[in-house]
């Protein structure tokens, strides 16, 4: 009997180290040609068995006055809900709201940023393609947006790549497009893993940050509980 017990418990933490040392990857896919905008995230782990999908919402530009407009299809996310497509604007109100959330959480919870860092360094990012083409309509405004985006695009990955690790070479491209019209279209693939072990030790780490901090696990949930409540006083209105 003792050998079976011995067998069993040597099979649960071959099965928990097995868990423990998997990857979860995660790859972005955004896609923009002129009206069209597309975003997806998906999410694997345990060896590929199990694997999420989610829609970013798509971003509009509507106008200062008006701000930025999105609408996201959740037919294929995790979270479904009854309404198969959600739109609303992001005015600057939602923007300083968003800003004042931060500053409650950065509150709440004993050094976020570092735990935010200390994160990220365990990211390893295995691919990064991003393609753009770009027309303005003239020879020399269009000359001059594809040296500005090169200039942009390698700020952006720089910045990206001093806050995880980089296993491999960004692929970077900016091609004009000499027609006499408004054009843009742009593409972008990025692959990142983590250790599935090590992010959930990071979640207990933030964990016990928050309850470090006197009223930190209140702050968190007023934050999270009034963005779940949002949508629902939107759809009732």
């Amino acid at each position: 009997m003792w050998k079976w017990i011995s067998i069993a418990i040597i099979v649960v933490i071959l099965l928990v180290l097995a868990i423990l040392l998997s990857r979860i990857r995660l790859k972005l896919d955004i896609a923009k040609h002129d009206n069209d905008d597309r975003a997806h995230l998906e999410i694997r782990f345990l060896y590929g068995m199990i694997k999420i999908n989610y829609d970013i919402p798509a971003i509009l530009i509507t106008g200062l006055k008006k701000g930025l407009l999105y609408r996201l299809d959740r037919n294929k996310n995790i979270h479904k809900t009854d309404a198969s497509v959600d739109s609303g604007n992001i005015d600057a109100e939602k923007i300083k709201q968003f800003i004042h959330d931060i500053r409650v959480l950065l509150k709440g919870t004993n050094a976020l940023h570092r735990w935010l860092r200390h994160t990220l360094a365990h990211v390893t990012m295995s691919k990064m393609e991003w393609s753009t083409n770009i027309s303005l309509a003239d020879a020399a405004y269009t000359a001059t947006s594809t040296g500005i985006l090169w200039g942009l695009k390698t700020t952006l990955i720089g910045f990206a790549t001093s806050f995880v690790r980089v296993d491999c070479i960004p692929k970077l491209f900016v091609v004009p497009y000499w027609v006499d019209r408004l054009r843009f279209t742009t593409t972008l693939t990025c692959e990142a893993n983590m250790s599935l072990g090590y992010l959930i030790f990071s979640m207990l780490t933030l964990a016990y940050r928050i309850w470090r901090v006197p009223g930190g696990p209140e702050a968190w949930k007023r934050v999270f509980s009034k963005k779940t409540e949002d949508p629902q006083a939107t759809s009732e209105s």
